[in-house]
């Protein structure tokens, strides 16, 4: 079970520090953001500014660490705005203590990207370039279709956790299904895959003052997959409406659908390739999986959600997958690029 990273002693993150030659250390900061189950810390220092990032070691395997540093020096070459990883004064590029993997980052400036249409268009071309940049990398022996999209397992942690929205679980469950189905109906199981990254999220974006992409950062999920399930994800992420003001029962359930619109767009303007037949039909469907699984995975693992109810996250969560289910055949078109 994913547990929350726990806090870490200022003597500790001092120690952690010493093998990377930082110079005269001013500050160290929890740092919020990116992946829950991963501990961060801003570290200013005479050498400049980075991220010491810690993942729970019995979640990371020796080759799931590979492949995210494999893909991000593939992104470094390719141009595009990733972290680059500093090595320590012995050539080491991680350290393993209190049951974390430690590497430092530079640190990616820049303000963070929004959902909505403003930003979707710059998501969509940094989505593109990233795709291209890695779909020559190798795709064997790599991790493939994430592990977490075992639904039964799923399902039934999270019905443990929270028995009172058993049937709200039950029915999402039913639509994920419906979803996977529908999927393969329009030739997911058929489309090749290469490197995606998992979690096109505007929390992992960060924005120049132009409205240019000027970092990409969480690289924790990368695997081998169809290309459609990152324009998924990436769609839903920017359509999402839920303000910070609001409790998730007064969440609206529907999508800002322009911003998708928007987000798929600038991607294919970018990418080359005609996408493989089927690719906008099989979105919303993604998309319903997509919701689903971020609706279960935090709840499955924590058994709660930091000053939200949790019934009723679950609720918001399974009242917008059925709001996509409604709607599969209109969002679809009007999810197809206008260029």
């Amino acid at each position: 079970m994913m547990t929350r990273p726990p806090n870490v002693s200022p003597e500790t993150l001092r120690t952690l520090t010493d093998g990377w030659l930082l110079g005269q250390i001013h500050s160290i900061r929890p740092h919020h953001g990116g992946s829950s189950g991963s501990a961060k810390y801003s570290i200013e220092s005479t050498e400049g500014r980075f991220l010491l990032k810690g993942r729970p070691s019995r979640a990371l395997s020796s080759e799931r660490l590979q492949l995210m540093r494999s893909v991000m020096a593939m992104c470094l070459k390719a141009g595009l705005p990733v972290p680059e990883l500093r090595p320590q004064a012995d050539g080491a590029r991680h350290i393993e203590q209190a049951e974390f993997v430690w590497e430092l980052q530079t640190w990616m400036d820049g303000k963070n990207a929004q959902r909505g249409r403003r930003d979707a268009q710059a998501s969509g071309i940094a989505l593109a370039m990233f795709h291209r940049a890695t779909r020559n990398h190798s795709t064997l022996n790599q991790p493939s279709v994430n592990a977490m999209r075992e639904l039964s397992p799923l399902v039934k942690r999270t019905t443990e956790r929270v028995p009172g929205s058993k049937t709200t679980l039950q029915k999402l469950e039913t639509l994920v299904l419906l979803a996977r189905s529908k999927s393969a109906e329009r030739g997911l199981l058929t489309q090749s895959k290469q490197i995606v990254h998992g979690d096109w999220h505007p929390k992992n974006l960060r924005l120049n003052p132009s409205g240019r992409v000027s970092g990409i950062l969480d690289f924790d999920g990368v695997r081998v997959d169809a290309v459609a399930h990152d324009l998924a994800n990436a769609v839903l992420q920017v359509s999402l409406r839920r303000p910070k003001d609001l409790a998730p029962s007064q969440w609206p359930s529907g999508l800002h659908f322009q911003a998708g619109q928007r987000l798929t767009s600038a991607w294919r303007s970018r990418i080359g390739k005609t996408p493989p037949e089927g690719t906008w039909s099989m979105l919303p469907w993604l998309m319903i999986e997509t919701i689903a699984m971020e609706t279960m995975l935090p709840v499955a693992a924590w058994g709660e959600i930091p000053g939200i109810d949790v019934q009723e996250w679950i609720q918001a969560g399974a009242e917008t997958a059925e709001w996509i289910r409604e709607r599969s055949r209109s969002l679809a078109e009007a999810l197809i690029p206008t260029r």
